[in-house]
């Protein structure tokens, strides 16, 4: 009898045990509410898609935007070795607007100083000009004085005007500031202006010394336009001691295609924390 109570308890035992393995493995494959428990696999991959979207969108953004080296500075980039140089080049037109022409004669040394640059040599002096003085020192030339890296342009005898083109080497938005400036100590002169392909966006003029006048806007610029900085020989019709000091620069504003990178980017970014 004894042995009949042992069995059968451990037969109930046995069925309990083989109820709840069949519990166990029934709640194993059956399939999960929706959301109640999240893939590890997917929620790598949804990770690794937002941080590529994210990368891209950063690339795009530093692509966009400008930086130092797509920043024009006349004086700074100047070079009178090489004309063209990169986007600038140095020359000169018969009258204002006209045919650019461009400066075939350079010099080391300038009547034996530290100016350096380019000559037109419509005349005996090389005029119309643009020199830069290189060294850290003023030099003084008669009455006209170069302060340590300072250029200027110089009209000829005849009326052309000296010209420093720049050429858009691509489109956008650009901030464009110049400022003209005498540099005998007579008094210049002359009359200035910045064109556009060969259109003013600027006129005025310099008379004295220095007696500085400038510009800065916005500009619209297509790849291949072009950006001129004039001086003639003023209403006086007189060449002498007309040497003009030019500070001009042009920047690339960020483009739009930057601007909108960047609130996507801070958007996937705070999206991509947020999940985390």
């Amino acid at each position: 009898m004894r042995e009949l109570l042992i069995l059968r308890h451990r037969s109930v035992a046995l069925t309990e045990q083989r109820q709840l393995q069949i519990r166990n493995t029934n709640q194993a494959n059956a399939p999960k509410a929706f959301g109640a428990e999240k893939s590890p696999i997917m929620t790598t991959s949804k990770k690794s898609m937002l941080v590529s979207t994210f990368a891209t969108l950063l690339t795009l953004v530093v692509l966009a935007r400008p930086s130092a080296a797509q920043s024009y500075n006349a004086a700074t980039d100047f070079s009178a070795v090489s004309n063209p140089n990169g986007a600038w080049s140095y020359g000169y037109t018969s009258t204002l607007g006209s045919a650019f022409i461009l400066d075939t004669t350079n010099t080391a040394s300038y009547l034996g100083t530290a100016l350096s640059g380019w000559e037109g040599f419509t005349s005996s002096d090389g005029i119309p000009y643009v020199l830069k003085n290189g060294s850290g020192s003023p030099v003084t030339l008669v009455n006209t004085t170069y302060a340590p890296g300072q250029l200027a342009e110089h009209p000829g005898k005849q009326g052309q005007y000296v010209d420093v083109r720049w050429t858009a080497p691509f489109s956008g938005t650009f901030s464009l500031a110049a400022t003209f400036s005498g540099l005998s100590s007579l008094g210049d002169s002359v009359d200035v202006h910045i064109l556009h392909n060969g259109v003013s966006i600027f006129n005025s003029t310099v008379f004295g010394s220095p007696s500085p006048t400038s510009y800065s806007g916005l500009q619209g610029i297509v790849a291949g336009d072009t950006i001129d900085f004039v001086a003639g020989f003023g209403s006086d019709g007189n060449y002498d001691d007309d040497t003009t000091g030019l500070s001009a620069s042009i920047v690339p504003e960020p483009g739009t295609l930057g601007l909108v990178g960047m609130g996507l980017g801070c958007l996937l970014s705070f999206c991509f924390w947020k999940r985390k």
